[in-house]
């Protein structure tokens, strides 16, 4: 029988479609792709370097999956990795250590053949991902050139480089004949950029495919009218805005390298509406950011409710060594664990406002998984739908009560 391997995932959606790339790689070499309670031969940990925490739980990964099969051999790549290779390398059972480049090289690394640790300057191309769930992920970009004060990315993702346009135009049309939707990602999505044609033309350029097409996330500077005009003519592309702002302070955002205010923020806010009336935008909050003072934070808690979030995901500051910020003076954690949770006041209150504000819509919703009774499954612009029974598909439903962070639907036949 042949050898089985199992893919971990403990970053964020770049990896995981990273980590359906190499399963596909791993399958066409004869391995069979299995899940890890069935005491795979091999793990591949696909690991995070955002904080250090999650560096920890990179590590600490090894020890679970040896406890699911003490004789497994171990490949570790990734961001931690690529950023501290030697807190792997001693690790048991670990064979091989690579970084958030060169994946393309997985077979051999099966074969304990660690790859070139140097970050890449041009972009990798790992295609034909083995996906199983309904969305599909599909990667067009890497690397990035914000160096936000906090952030280790840009160190070991190296700079921004794009995918060439037109493979990402077949891709995506191979992923839509299997795949109701794909959501474009990359590490500053934002950047993308083919010659002249940037992000949103691609968009446009793949407006005519039998599937949705949503973006991962967005910064505020790719918001202009030239590019909504351009999209709101897509009728497959997904409403759904994570705008990033981590802060709406401006003295923050300075501190965090950051370039735009919270005014220019609530503009490009304004704008998207202009385009996209029944939009969802979401965000990420940084609470506690190198001694954010009281002041600060409640500036951020006026420029979410003023920016009417439909969800704020929130993340306490970390350190992070090797960044700028990790220099800085932090915060005591009670003091942002407590404007944490005044923050998650605000979210909640925001995205139920927001979800009854749709009560009696019908939208059409993507179904994906079984939650106990109910089928969940989400609309274009990204409200976790819950049906009850089991359905697969797409399906027009009519939203209802707000449920479990969500809200009720009712199919609508015809």
């Amino acid at each position: 029988m042949s050898k089985s391997v199992c893919f971990i995932n403990l970053g964020c959606k770049v990896n995981k479609y990273e980590n359906e790339c190499m399963a596909s790689l791993c399958k066409d070499a004869g391995y069979r792709i299995v899940g890890k309670d069935e005491k795979p031969d091999y793990f591949v940990i696909n690991s995070c370097a955002v904080t250090n925490e999650s560096e920890k739980k990179s590590r600490q990964e090894i020890s679970k999956v040896l406890s699911l099969n003490p004789n497994a051999k171990i490949v570790v790549v990734g961001c931690a990795s690529g950023h501290d290779p030697e807190q792997f390398r001693a690790k048991p059972n670990v064979i091989a250590v690579g970084g958030a480049a060169h994946k393309d090289t997985i077979v051999s690394m099966l074969d304990g053949i660690s790859p070139d640790m140097t970050t890449p300057t041009v972009y990798e191309d790992l295609e034909n991902p083995l996906i199983e769930k309904t969305r599909a992920y599909m990667k067009i970009q890497d690397g990035c050139n914000n160096f936000c004060n906090y952030c280790i990315i840009p160190y070991v993702r190296g700079r921004s480089r794009s995918r060439n346009f037109e493979k990402c135009i077949l891709e995506a049309a191979n992923l839509s004949r299997s795949f109701p939707e794909i959501v474009i990602t990359g590490i500053d999505t934002s950047s993308f950029k083919d010659g002249d044609r940037n992000l949103f033309d691609l968009i446009y350029a793949l407006r005519d495919l039998p599937c949705r097409i949503r973006i991962s996330s967005l910064e505020v500077g790719v918001i202009t009218e030239e590019n909504l005009a351009k999209v709101a003519s897509a009728t497959n592309f997904c409403p759904h805005f994570h705008l990033s702002m981590q802060s709406g302070s401006d003295s923050v955002l300075a501190r965090m390298n950051r370039h735009y205010t919270s005014g220019e923020y609530l503009d490009k806010v304004k704008l998207i509406r202009k385009y996209f009336p029944d939009c969802n935008i979401t965000t990420d909050v940084i609470v506690g950011y190198n001694m954010e003072t009281e002041k600060e934070f409640r500036d951020t808690i006026r420029v979410c409710k003023r920016a009417k979030f439909g969800y704020i995901h929130i993340f306490p500051y970390s350190k992070k060594s090797g960044t700028v910020a990790a220099k800085l003076q932090d915060l005591p954690n009670n003091i942002k664990h407590d404007r944490v949770k005044r923050l998650e006041v605000v979210r909640d209150k925001l995205q139920r406002k927001y979800l009854k504000s749709k009560r009696g819509k019908t939208y059409s919703v993507v179904f994906e998984d079984m939650e106990g009774e109910y089928t969940t499954g989400y609309t274009p612009n990204y409200i976790k739908v819950y049906v009850l029974g089991s359905h697969t598909g797409t399906g027009k439903v009519k939203l209802g009560k707000i449920f479990n962070g969500g809200v009720k639907g009712e199919i609508i036949n015809g």
